[in-house]
């Protein structure tokens, strides 16, 4: 909890700093390169950043070689450096996770995961968005999944809510429904 506590730290002044030079689509985008890049090759990077194995002074090294590389602005080279510093890169995933949650928070966006039994038409999910968009008062962008298991339906995650329209929930409620309910004698 206390890392989420840090994360969301970070998180909020890096989103406040991108808000002061209008710049929330690409500092984020940067920041996922990054991210990207220290987690490729089995977070080799990323570990390597948080192993006190490694001195300070190495670990600097290492991310002063990297970050030519991945090509990103001043702003996230400093970030990076100063979680570095403060031996927090191992918060990275979640700094970048919330600064997305943030980015859309103030953006008016929600994102949703939509599951379905199978892939949705353009149409179906224009129609899904809209329900959504009407439930959240938010734009939505939709991420979507095919689970077959799901027999036909629909489940939408929205931040901790989900809705869960699929016929296997339905039969699943019939099932409880049957069984919890007395058999009337005739």
């Amino acid at each position: 909890m206390a890392d989420r506590s840090l994360a969301r730290r970070y998180a909020r002044a890096f989103i406040e700093i991108a808000e002061e030079s209008n710049d929330v689509q690409k500092l984020g985008g940067e920041l996922n390169k990054a991210l990207d890049t220290f987690q490729a090759h089995d977070s080799m990077l990323l570990e390597a950043f948080s192993n006190p194995v490694y001195t300070v002074a190495e670990r600097t090294r290492v991310l002063e070689d990297v970050l030519p590389r991945i090509a990103v602005s001043k702003t996230v080279q400093n970030t990076l450096r100063l979680m570095l510093k403060n031996n927090r890169m191992s918060l990275l995933p979640m700094v970048a996770d919330e600064y997305q949650r943030y980015a859309d928070e103030r953006a008016g966006r929600a994102r949703v995961i939509v599951e379905t039994a199978e892939p949705l038409t353009p149409q179906l999910e224009a129609e899904v968005r809209a329900a959504l968009e009407g439930v959240t008062g938010k734009t939505v962008l939709i991420e979507t999944r095919v689970k077959p298991e799901l027999i036909g339906g629909v489940i939408a995650r929205v931040g901790g809510k989900v809705y869960d329209a699929s016929v296997r929930n339905r039969l699943q409620q019939l099932k409880s429904a049957l069984l919890s309910s007395e058999i009337a004698e005739a």
